[in-house]
């Protein structure tokens, strides 16, 4: 699978899903998911002792949870941290010239 990025409401919904007693395989397969990434958001639930089944969340609670225990994900800006680690050992990009193509 592609490599992407997730948002708040991504998350929630997963939490939702789990919460509501989907297996992580059906998760998985409805939401096009790797099951290793769903482990990854579903662990602060479990450890914070929430089962699937137990006392229902709303929308907000799901969200408040969500950026405490993912603040990358509700600021952006927190993904970005080694960016400018990264650009100073990168050499400035410059164009390079093709030959013209000539049809053949």
């Amino acid at each position: 699978m592609a490599r992407r990025t997730f948002d708040v409401i991504d998350v929630e919904e997963i939490l939702v899903r789990w919460h509501a007693g989907r297996s992580l395989n059906e998760i998985s397969q409805s939401l096009g998911v790797d099951r290793k990434t769903l482990r990854k958001y579903v662990a602060p639930a479990v450890a914070a002792g929430i089962e699937p089944g137990g006392p229902a969340k709303s929308e907000q609670e799901w969200r408040e949870l969500v950026r405490e225990w993912f603040p990358e994900l509700a600021d952006t800006r927190l993904r970005q941290v080694t960016w400018p680690t990264h650009e100073q050992g990168r050499p400035p990009l410059t164009r390079q010239r093709f030959p013209e193509q000539t049809p053949g």
